[in-house]
């Protein structure tokens, strides 16, 4: 029986199959799973390639066009693009639909090997990954305030940054515009000159003295103790007082410290990026899912 006659004999059963798809139908579409930035697998693959120091131009000379060259006769390659700035590079590929994009990264990963001895020296080797919708953030937020810059640093990154990793179906959580906190020294001249001190002993006494190594083992009757040497400060004042025993390789007799000649402060990285919101000093904090 076709259900055409199956309707027409019994009109009381078609009235309550058709009802029941419609109430049932209207329950699954409210439960129905929806997402901004689906999973889908596109074929796509990104170069990020690091050269110090290198100007844009620099880059994309020496080693934009010889990855793009080497890269140029993949299979299936519909589309490339790059983008040069200070220090490093991104390049795109785009692949046909129908192309295992994990066969073409392979493909990709052997044509840049064979092209490594045509690049600088000083190239860093080019990382090769899937692009993927859901790399991108989900949300941003930002972090300001009347605080100095590193102390807004330092606090993103200990207190802020792992409770929002642990927030349930966060799936990482990375900093915009954050510059990693550190200590310059700022070395006077002049008083190398008194001291007859150059770069080099600054910086061999600094590897020398300002580190922490275990020890060994301390023994005393059944008791057993580990040690350790504590050499590393913990705030500018403490990297001061470190000791410049050797000129040029020669023992130094009469101490020498390190606040003697030079200008200690806190403070950041060289600036290379960084975040504002409404025209301050922020951190950025974009939310992977």
């Amino acid at each position: 029986m076709n259900i055409t006659r199956l309707s027409i004999e019994k009109p009381v059963f078609a009235w309550m199959l058709m009802a029941a798809l419609l109430v049932f139908g209207s329950i699954s579409f409210r439960h129905l799973g929806i997402s901004m930035l689906p999973d889908v697998d596109f074929p796509s693959v990104s170069i990020s390639v690091n050269y110090p120091g290198a100007s844009p131009e620099v880059i994309e000379s020496d080693v934009v066009d010889v990855i793009e060259n080497a890269v140029m006769g993949t299979e299936g390659l519909k589309n490339i693009s790059s983008s040069s700035r200070y220090g490093s590079a991104n390049i795109s590929l785009e692949f046909d639909i129908s192309r295992p994009v994990d066969i073409a990264m392979q493909e990709v990963q052997s044509k840049i090997s064979s092209a490594m001895n045509r690049l600088p020296k000083n190239v860093d080797q080019p990382i090769v990954t899937k692009q993927n919708p859901e790399d991108q953030p989900i949300l941003w937020m930002a972090l300001s305030g009347d605080l100095p810059t590193r102390d807004l640093m330092t606090y993103s990154r200990d207190k802020l940054l792992t409770q929002f990793q642990l927030v349930p179906g966060v799936g990482d959580v990375f900093l915009g515009g954050y510059q990693e906190p550190n200590i310059r020294l700022w070395l006077q001249r002049e008083k190398l000159k008194a001291y007859e001190l150059t770069i080099d002993d600054i910086v061999n006494a600094l590897k020398r003295e300002h580190v922490e190594k275990p020890a060994g083992l301390l023994q005393q009757g059944e008791t057993e103790y580990t040690l350790r040497v504590v050499g590393e400060a913990r705030s500018a004042e403490e990297l001061g007082e470190v000791i410049i025993n050797r000129r040029g390789g020669a023992p130094i007799y009469t101490p020498i410290r390190l606040k003697d000649i030079a200008r200690i402060e806190t403070g950041l990285q060289d600036i290379r990026r960084m975040s504002r919101v409404q025209g301050e000093n922020a951190v950025g904090m974009g939310v992977r899912k």
